[in-house]
């Protein structure tokens, strides 16, 4: 990994988007901004400033057996490729949680249990 910071983003995962938005906006006063560009995931972004980690509130079919508490904050770290840090992690004993993901002009994902069970996202401009 050639990256000078390696937190890329993070997702709260709720099962209600509507009720998490009032929540965060209201104890911190900020407005997150609402993403509804896939069917099978909604999200409200916190704020960022351009060249810093940001996240966001997620509800997804994939976080659908999600309950509050713990692996329910997922950390993405960057890397150079996703797909090559994918196959180094299933190599020393990782688990893939879920498949490289295109994620638009953003680049790409992918998530991976390490081996004491945590759930971690990957992110990279490349595939």
């Amino acid at each position: 990994m050639n990256i000078t910071c390696p937190i890329a983003w993070f997702e709260i995962v709720v099962q209600d988007l509507e009720r998490a938005i009032q929540f965060y906006e209201s104890v911190f006063n900020t407005q997150l901004t609402y993403i509804n560009e896939n069917p099978k995931m909604k999200m409200a972004i916190f704020p960022y400033k351009e060249g810093y980690p940001s996240g966001a509130l997620v509800q997804s079919d994939c976080y659908a057996d999600h309950h509050s508490g713990p692996s329910t904050v997922l950390i993405y770290l960057a890397t150079d490729s996703v797909a090559k840090q994918l196959s180094v992690i299933k190599k020393h004993g990782g688990e893939e949680v879920f498949a490289v993901t295109p994620i638009g002009e953003n680049g790409y994902i992918a998530g991976f249990k390490d081996t004491e069970g945590n759930y971690i996202g990957l992110w990279s401009q490349n595939l």
